[in-house]
């Protein structure tokens, strides 16, 4: 077979991609048919248009023949919800070359729930929340009958009973018997949940960590009464341990015996070492480069560790933390820290060498407890004057973040107290203590955001001048008051170099509209500063700014002018990161 191209004139092609649009256009532009029905209003109304729907297309003969079908479909969605009486009507005309529909309702007297027979025979007879699902139906006698409900009420036993573990649950009876004659319904529901199945054994995939932290991380022991959220905590647990990559739990109802279900856990580890990078920028920090390597487990007993170092030109630290879980795993850990971090900015220089111990709890509602005992060793110049001290610090923590709205968040808030002291019995070369106070919240409403955050310190120490610079008190820059520098807020010498504040207070409270849906406006107003009396002046700084949601989160670049100094100075500050 000899196959010939097509020769096609110039005018061909156009002719055609003429008939395609056209098609493509008529597709678009094609209006509904118009659909008014009278004579009802709010939900029965509603049910009867969905019932009713829209014909293929609004061809002439297609509508005719789906005129005819409309009084069915207006019938079937007044009994829907109980209206087996009602009188239907239907025209067809044009309005503004449109077809129209009307549909003229009578939807007569409604049929009422005579009679309810409602009964869940087996040990779900007992079940406290299988009874809520038979309160919380919505289904009286003396109501209108709503098939809705019914399916729902239904649906609703057998999803409760399952995931309560009743795997051999069935209905007896399912009677739902309408009386048209007197308007009366009758509903019977007989339900037969039979026994509660238990959990069984657990059974995990091949994993480097031993059985006795795997069990740990269990929400439950065989024997308990099965639960679907039971099973998804479970999940989660898995999960939130940071041990796996990928973790599915299944209950093996095939391989159930004498009312009890397997449950099986494949797991698929984390890899031994995990390494991450990050660039940021700031006008507080400049450009800053962090590196981190995390091993998920060093052991079979779930022990992990993780190093990190972060660059950039006023500051350079190296940390490690080794983490032991306690019981329970989660909520429980034991760390061990040890870090270099040389800092330097403004009238401060300083090296610090630490090493330390804490554990920590979760405790209820999110709040976390952190006890510690630090061992530091600091180097500093402070204002030309140089010093060196070396501190036992223990100390205690409590704090909570709370956020949603994933990399940018909507709603949140960080609470964050700690107090620490030294003694000279504890190895210590002065005796301080010192306590911190930090608040911030955000709320948004449609387009309208708003954000508030304060801190408070406070350091009492028997030589200041011994104290090193990373507990005495700085303030200003992108995430304090803006309009000043980074940390230039606190008291100075006679020569006007900083030497660190006692005591420490900022405030902030900014508003936010959306314009673009990555983009918004800013108007903020911050007020602090660190001093040695708290009868000295706050430094106030305002100005505006924009917000980019950029796919790695927010990017700030504020306008803000020190309006508490002379010729209220500007200030650019550029900043990542979320607002919490």
């Amino acid at each position: 077979m000899i196959f010939r191209p097509i020769r096609l004139s110039p005018v061909q092609p156009l002719l055609l991609l003429i008939v395609l649009l056209a098609g493509v256009w008529a597709t678009v532009v094609r209006a509904d048919v118009l659909i008014e029905v009278t004579g009802v209003e709010g939900a029965l109304r509603d049910n009867v248009i969905n019932y009713i729907g829209q014909p293929p297309s609004t061809d002439a003969a297609v509508v005719r023949r789906f005129a005819r079908q409309v009084e069915e479909r207006t019938q079937n969605g007044l009994q829907a919800l109980g209206h087996y009486h009602a009188t239907v009507r239907v025209s067809r005309d044009t309005v503004n070359d449109q077809p129209r529909i009307r549909v003229e309702v009578d939807p007569g007297e409604p049929t009422r729930i005579a009679r309810i027979n409602l009964r869940i025979d087996g040990e779900g007879g007992d079940d406290s929340a299988l009874r809520d699902v038979l309160a919380r139906s919505g289904i009286r006698e003396g109501d209108v009958l709503h098939h809705g409900r019914y399916e729902s009420l239904k649906r609703n036993i057998e999803s409760v009973a399952l995931s309560r573990g009743y795997f051999d649950g069935r209905y007896e009876t399912t009677r739902l018997v309408v009386r048209r004659a007197s308007r009366e319904a009758e509903i019977i529901l007989h339900y037969d949940s039979g026994r509660r199945y238990r959990f069984g054994d657990v059974q995990f995939s091949e994993t480097p960590l031993s059985d006795d932290l795997l069990r740990r991380l269990t929400p439950f022991s065989p024997g308990e009464y099965y639960h679907s959220d039971t099973v998804a905590r479970f999940n989660r647990n898995l999960l939130n341990s940071d041990y796996f990559r990928n973790v599915r739990v299944r209950t093996l109802q095939a391989e159930s015996e004498d009312e009890t279900v397997p449950v099986l856990a494949d797991l698929t580890p984390q890899s031994r070492n995990i390494v991450g990078t990050g660039i940021g920028y700031s006008t507080d920090v400049g450009p800053r480069v962090r590196v981190n390597w995390r091993r998920p487990y060093v052991n079979p007993e779930g022990h992990s560790l993780l190093t990190e170092t972060e660059v950039s030109e006023v500051r350079q630290n190296i940390s490690s933390t080794y983490s032991m879980p306690l019981d329970p795993p989660l909520e429980h850990k034991l760390e061990f820290l040890g870090g270099y971090q040389r800092e330097r900015f403004e009238d401060t220089e300083s090296e610090t060498y630490t090493l330390g111990i804490q554990r920590q709890r979760t405790l209820t509602r999110g709040w976390q407890q952190t006890l510690f005992t630090r061992w530091q060793r600091e180097n500093f110049t402070q204002a030309g004057d140089r010093g060196r001290s070396t501190l036992t610090i223990p100390g205690s923590s409590i704090s909570r973040t709370r956020s949603r709205g994933g990399i940018d968040p909507g709603w949140g808030d960080r609470q964050f107290a700690q107090v620490e002291v030294t003694n000279r019995e504890l190895g210590s070369d002065i005796q301080l203590a010192r306590l911190r106070l930090r608040s911030s919240w955000l709320r948004s409403y449609g387009r309208h955001r708003g954000r508030v955050r304060a801190e408070v310190g406070w350091l009492t120490t028997e030589d200041f001048d011994a104290t090193p610079s990373s507990l005495r008190f700085f303030t200003g820059g992108d995430q304090s008051v803006r309009g000043y520098a980074y940390r230039s807020l606190a008291p100075r010498n006679e020569d006007g170099d900083l030497v660190g504040g006692r005591y420490l207070f900022t405030a902030s409270a900014e508003y936010g509209y959306q314009i673009l849906e990555r983009w918004r406006l800013a108007a903020f107003y911050d007020v602090g500063n660190a001093f040695d009396s708290w009868d000295d002046d706050l430094k106030e700084g305002a100005g505006f700014g924009v917000r980019w949601i950029s796919p790695v989160g927010p990017i700030r670049l504020d306008f803000a002018w020190g309006v508490s100094e002379p010729d209220t100075p500007f200030r650019l500050h550029f900043s990542m990161g979320p607002e919490i």
